[in-house]
């Protein structure tokens, strides 16, 4: 089996790095932790791990996407095992990857999203397929916020069933979900805006109604109780937050004023999209829409 470099970027001091780190010594040949801000303790305790390489970055990392690509280099391996600090491998996962390296240029690995205490099994959630495993030349990271590499050559999809699965620590509480709400939809927005596309309300309004719709009825996110609720909802907020810090960022100017028509077009369209079973007519309006 071909060499791993497992590459981990870590600010503050994450609850969960010495699991995920623990969860991968087995696998990987070295453990490179890219430094954005790491507290002093926990470096400390980090460099007493043989496997382990620091590399600090000291430029500012809003997102991880900005970095991905150039994390690449840092790792001496043919292939990259990216993680973020709050994954855990399971072991079924890596007899997988065992047994499946040397044949494939990527891996589509199922992702297990622990939120508010809740395994989200629903929502759109699950199985949340990642590419994070790959050979150096074969996968592009693009840097943009939430996007997904561009890849290569032949892939193996892992089975969507939970032994697979990386095991996520999202959010542990809402808190920390709008901490990272607010930083994400803040940059969002400065790509919009430095991009000199258009954003506009009917358009922010049609892209949080397809958040709420297609997660907690299309999705069966109230199958995920109280917090498939709450996450739908939040995930739908999002998309209207990136377009406010996107009006800030043009000083609030804005020409003309809101189309109600268009407003409500969009609206409908995005539920009749995600809905079912649709009558005739719906369909017939679907169309016309």
């Amino acid at each position: 089996m071909k060499n791993i470099s497992a590459v981990i970027v870590v600010k503050d001091s994450p609850i969960h790095l010495f699991k995920v780190i623990s969860s991968v010594e087995d696998l990987v040949k070295e453990i490179i932790i890219v430094d954005i801000g790491i507290d002093s303790a926990l470096k400390t305790s980090l460099i007493n791990n043989k496997l382990i390489k620091i590399v600090e970055m000291k430029d500012e990392v809003p997102y991880v996407e900005l970095i991905r690509e150039k994390t690449k280099d840092f790792a001496k391996s043919d292939y990259v095992f990216f993680l973020d600090p709050d994954e855990i491998v399971p072991s079924g996962l890596k007899i997988i990857i065992r047994e499946k390296l040397d044949a494939f240029d990527y891996f589509k690995i199922p992702r297990k999203n622990i939120t508010f205490g809740r395994w989200i099994r629903h929502s759109r959630w699950w199985p949340d397929y990642q590419v994070r495993l790959f050979k150096k030349d074969k996968v592009i990271w693009p840097k943009i916020i939430h996007r997904q590499p561009k890849v290569a050559g032949n892939g193996y999809i892992i089975e969507p069933k939970e032994e697979f699965a990386l095991l996520h620590h999202n959010y542990q509480n809402i808190d920390e979900y709008l901490s990272k709400f607010q930083r994400y939809a803040k940059y969002e927005a400065k790509e919009i805006f430095e991009s000199k596309k258009d954003l506009t309300f009917s358009n922010a309004i049609a892209r949080a109604l397809n958040e709420f719709i297609s997660r907690y009825f299309a999705g069966e996110g109230y199958k995920d109780g109280s917090q498939g609720l709450v996450l739908a909802f939040l995930q739908m907020f999002y998309y209207l937050i990136v377009y406010f810090y996107y009006l800030e960022m043009k000083k609030f100017k804005v020409e003309g004023k809101i189309n109600e028509e268009e407003f409500f077009r969009k609206g409908l369209k995005e539920t009749l999209y995600w809905k079912k079973e649709k009558s005739l007519t719906e369909r017939i309006i679907q169309k016309i829409l």
